[in-house]
């Protein structure tokens, strides 16, 4: 039986899988031969290779496909797992009767003649519990139990459900600093680094904050809640509720000293704007020089000239929020689970120097080699973040519950009156 927190989760996950299609897409392709596996990708993230902007997907999945069966010495790809591999995107909208509404749409992931799939944490979660996905388990457990242990666990639960785990994951996307060093040094502030806290964030931000004759912000130096204020309470030591029992925590007392600093940020320092979020398409076509100063981004979001990406300042604890876009997974009716699995771990392994921040260990440690846009002080950044990650909670009722803190502090409202509201989302 799903809880309505998971039918919420899920259909939040397979709107965001029907929206997200390209309509140029290729069908998936057919099965030729019995040790033919068929590679489904419902989903799919930005890799470091050249796709071109129209055929973007379908172009990347074609060229990963490419890269495992010309990696020969691969124990885990075509040549020495003995199959052939084929892929293609599967969306909704290539339906001949488009799925309208979530029963059928059920139905339609289903029917897929497909052995592996490329899934999201939450699809990953709703069609493992739904019976379209295998659970990797034991097929883990007779291979290589350590295989676990060269991914970050917190990439890794993103991926579990109901006690069994659906996918393995790709990639992953930590939220760190966006700044603008330029601006920074016209400001003579030094740029974020390792000694930064939260006193120095606030400080800088105000330094950075320009205002006109009136008092008005012209350019914010800070902007921080683009996804909720895990941040704040998790590196206070605080929690927003009992990840087991739901029950809610933001009466603690860190809990409350971390949300009254983010207040103090909107309301006393004045320097971030009192928005409920940052919406792309307001800032993505505007100048530079309108953007506040530093931003608390996932580091696969957003791409501008001149930025550069840091850690994020340290409170009591270093914690990062990290989100993971892209998982693998064996369908529950692949003709052959085995081979399958051994497909999931040749596409997870090909795929890590190719994500623009890996999930694996291994390939975390090697980024500086794959990525060469970035400064080696933002690849240790990156590498520092994913050592303190932390995975964002599943639960659609913990991020209404954050909304409502966003929307409590945006407008004003006490810690008090915040806390209360939001912890009468959690207990509904």
């Amino acid at each position: 039986m799903l809880s309505r927190r998971t039918l919420l989760a899920g259909a939040t996950a397979l709107a965001a899988a029907a929206c997200g299609a390209p309509g140029s897409a290729p069908p998936l392709p057919a099965r030729q031969s019995e040790d033919e596996l068929i590679w489904a990708s419902l989903t799919f993230a930005d890799l470091r290779i050249s796709t071109g902007f129209m055929g973007r997907v379908p172009n990347a999945i074609q060229q990963v496909t490419a890269a495992l069966v010309e990696d020969t010495e691969n124990p885990n790809g075509p040549a020495k797992g003995g199959y052939t591999l084929r892929s293609g995107f599967a969306s909704p909208e290539q339906a001949s009767i488009r799925p309208r509404n979530r029963t059928e749409l059920l139905a339609w992931y289903r029917d897929f003649d497909a052995d592996v799939f490329t899934v999201g944490p939450h699809q990953a979660q709703l069609l493992g519990e739904e019976g379209v996905l295998a659970p990797l388990d034991e097929l883990i457990a007779a291979d290589n139990a350590a295989l676990l242990q060269a991914h970050y666990p917190y990439l890794v639960d993103q991926f579990r459900s109901a006690g069994a785990l659906f996918a393995l994951p790709v990639d992953a996307n930590p939220t760190m600093v966006y700044y603008d060093p330029v601006y920074f040094a016209e400001r003579g502030v030094p740029p974020v680094d390792d000694s930064w806290g939260w006193d120095d964030l606030a400080a800088n931000a105000a330094a950075l904050t320009q205002r006109d004759g009136d008092g008005e912000a012209q350019r914010w130096g800070l902007l921080t809640q683009e996804d909720g204020y895990w941040w704040a309470l998790w590196q206070n030591e605080a929690e927003l509720a009992d990840p087991a029992t739901l029950a809610c925590r933001l009466q603690d007392a860190a809990a409350t000293e971390a949300l009254q600093f983010c207040r103090d940020l909107l309301h006393t320092h004045r320097v971030t704007p009192p928005a409920t979020g940052l919406i792309e398409w307001q800032v993505s076509a505007s100048s530079s020089s309108l953007w506040p100063a530093m931003l608390y981004l996932p580091h696969q979001n957003f791409s501008r000239d001149g930025y550069r990406w840091a850690a994020l300042p340290r409170g009591k604890v270093r914690s990062v929020p990290v989100a993971g876009n892209l998982g693998i997974a064996v369908a529950a009716r692949a003709k052959n689970t085995e081979t399958a699995y051994t497909a999931l771990k040749g596409l997870v392994d090909v795929m890590q120097p190719l994500a623009l921040v890996p999930a694996r260990r291994d390939a975390v440690a090697r980024l500086g080699d794959f990525e060469k846009d970035l400064l080696p002080a933002e690849v240790a950044a990156i590498q520092q973040s994913l050592e303190h990650g932390r995975g964002l909670p599943p639960s659609p009722v913990m991020w209404e519950a954050m909304r409502s803190i966003v929307a409590g502090l945006a407008r004003g409202d006490d810690v008090a009156t915040v806390v209360s509201e939001a912890c009468s989302v959690v207990e509904a």
